[in-house]
């Protein structure tokens, strides 16, 4: 399997992640916040539609060719690391949930709307992405390929913060 054919897989096992933890949810439960506090799944999915789409416009716009490939060091972990629950990280102001999707169908429409464009910007994509060095508003300087990473776990996480709200 390709580098390129990882990264699409990982993509859809994030998309996936979501999905399987919002499946039967009612807009009810979505908006619902967990009895411990924190978002309700509603307010996750919003997010999740936000990041995706600036993330993305920040690879497309904002990334820069390097002389040499970026270290593969951290690529390993960083995935399994961002997808799970164990440290706790403050979203930035720019992409804290404002109730603009009054359904968790809509939030989650959008994400999926987001992810696509994300998997065709990949499919199309002619550069190497460990050549190509972007800044993550909370990680620094990665690779794209890590940046893909990022966006590929993203949702993941939050798939697991929805799952804990009910109790999962």
């Amino acid at each position: 399997m390709s580098d390129r054919d990882q990264l699409l897989a990982s993509l859809n096992a994030g998309r996936g992640e979501l999905l399987g933890a919002v499946e039967g949810m009612t807009d009810e439960e979505a908006a619902a916040k967990p009895a411990g506090g924190g978002w309700s799944a509603l307010e996750c999915a919003e997010h999740i539609a936000i990041v995706e789409t600036l993330l993305l416009r920040r690879l497309k716009t904002q990334s820069v060719a390097v002389q040499e490939e970026l270290s593969r060091e951290r690529e390993a972990a960083l995935y399994a690391r961002l997808a799970t629950r164990g440290r706790k990280v403050e979203a930035p102001e720019p992409v804290l949930p404002t109730g603009r999707y009054p359904t968790l169908s809509e939030a989650v429409g959008a994400f999926l709307d987001a992810r696509e464009h994300t998997v065709r910007w990949l499919e199309k994509c002619d550069f190497d992405l460990r050549r190509r060095s972007v800044e993550h508003p909370l990680l620094g300087p990665a690779s794209a390929y890590e940046f893909i990473l990022i966006m590929a776990a993203h949702p993941a996480r939050h798939a697991r913060q929805i799952q804990e709200g009910r109790g999962n």
